[in-house]
């Protein structure tokens, strides 16, 4: 039988890419890359080491992803500088960024890749170093210009000017720069366009990705059936796929469970996460707090935020839950101590969602102090900002806290109007009272 030419071979990779058969693709490139070498055609074959490469990095394999990219540089090495130098280097501004946390290193390497797609004309390649230019900037806190960049490469994303595979990769991290900032509303407005593009797609690794995070949105928005199918959906589409995107998938239908009250099914999904190498930190440590075990609560948490660097993005999205646990253990000077470094955050990063959850600490450690008259208008402030990017049940916690600043401020009528407004929407989600104020304090009692 005739032996397919390499390119045949190449376009059977990426089929099998697109339905979700990782090690067939893994497969079929390993032949094309041999079958380039073959035909003396090496830059095409350095192409696809780099392929081979973030395919084996992406699913945990970095040894054997290094050796892929070694062959990578040593095929790239002599020659003269072309298009091929590029799509190398922008697989190394990736890895400074992501594997490194090299961010300058990162930003140098990206700005070199998107010279290199302007001068061969390559859209893609010049779109996706757009972006990473993008994320790298909002990495080192220059917000306005970081994001108008993600926003351009995913104009020209949606308007399809560009490959699917290539798509795929804005869309998805457009979406976790998003959550990284809880800018939920930046995520909420490009997230329809997601979904389209997903929809036709589904079967492979991008749409399942896209599903965690849409299904997050979901959740933050207060449709939590839908998102809870969502999140299973997504984590069919990607065991086997990718095992960290699957495990973000389990550790939402975590949070949705945490929140309804099922503390048994929370645990073993936020397990399944753990398994699937995604940290099950904060949903599990307040499970924990949720049954009382605040020693176990706070031994998780302790572990998770010292893993993370101070002052970042990572940190923020577990000292809420810090000040949470902190005020529960009677530990004033940690939560203070959170506190003040979730409002250091926010002001650096400026997203709404971040300055609402920085306000409603604030208040809730006042509270704890017996500063209530000086929490008040920290929880109100969080109250109006939750409100303001439509997230009923963080609006609705920070209701709980604020009845309870007005109940210790002699204010009784203002304290049941923001009791009852908090319970109504409690219970229209379907969250579980006594786990809310478990979690938020005592203002239901």
């Amino acid at each position: 039988m005739r032996a397919l030419p390499a390119e045949d071979v190449e376009r059977l990779a990426e089929s099998a890419w697109w339905i979700g058969r990782v090690d067939d693709c893994i497969a079929a490139h390993e032949r094309a890359y041999a079958a380039y070498m073959d035909e003396g055609t090496p830059r095409r074959a350095a192409i696809v080491a780099v392929r081979l490469a973030e395919d084996f990095i992406n699913r945990q394999a970095k040894s054997i992803g290094n050796g892929w990219l070694k062959r990578a540089e040593r095929l790239l090495q002599d020659v003269p500088e072309c298009l091929e130098h590029g799509v190398l280097l922008r697989l190394h501004a990736v890895l400074a960024l992501e594997s490194e946390g090299n961010v300058d290193k990162a930003l140098g390497l990206a700005r070199q890749t998107c010279d290199l797609a302007t001068r061969f004309h390559d859209r893609d390649l010049q779109a996706l170093a757009m972006h990473d230019i993008g994320r790298m900037l909002v990495s080192k806190g220059e917000l306005a210009q970081g994001m108008a960049l993600i926003d351009e490469a995913m104009a020209a994303a949606v308007s399809g000017e560009l490959g699917p595979r290539v798509t795929g990769r804005i869309y998805c991290n457009m979406m976790g720069t998003c959550e990284k900032l809880a800018d939920y509303q930046r995520a909420a407005e490009w997230s329809e366009a997601a979904r389209r593009w997903c929809e036709p797609h589904a079967g492979s690794g991008y749409p399942g990705i896209c599903r965690v995070h849409r299904a997050e949105i979901m959740r933050l928005r207060g449709s939590w059936s839908d998102a809870e199918t969502e999140a299973l959906h997504a984590a069919q589409e990607l065991q086997g796929v990718y095992h960290i995107a699957a495990g973000e998938a389990f550790y939402e239908i975590g949070e949705i469970r945490l929140r309804m009250g099922d503390l048994a099914r929370a645990e073993e999904v936020f397990r399944q996460a753990h398994e699937l190498g995604r940290d099950p930190v904060p949903g599990l440590a307040l499970v924990r707090l949720a049954e009382g075990k605040i020693a176990a609560a706070r031994a998780l948490l302790d572990r998770a935020v010292a893993e993370r660097p101070e002052g970042s993005l990572e940190r923020a999205r577990l000292l809420p839950a810090s000040v949470q646990i902190a005020l529960a253990a009677g530990q004033l000077d940690l939560a203070r101590e959170a506190a003040a470094e979730l409002e250091a955050i926010a002001g650096r990063y400026g997203s709404t969602a971040l300055h609402a959850s920085a306000a409603q600490a604030r208040g809730a450690v006042q509270v704890a102090e017996g500063a209530a008259v000086a929490a008040v208008p920290n929880v109100r402030r969080a109250c109006k900002l939750w409100q303001e990017i439509q997230l009923p049940y963080e609006t609705a916690t920070a209701r709980l806290l604020l009845a309870g600043a007005y109940r210790a401020t002699g204010s009784p009528e203002d304290a049941e109007l923001e009791l009852q407004a908090a319970t109504s929407t409690l219970k229209g989600l379907g969250a579980d009272l006594p786990t809310a104020q478990a979690l938020f304090g005592r203002a239901l009692s």
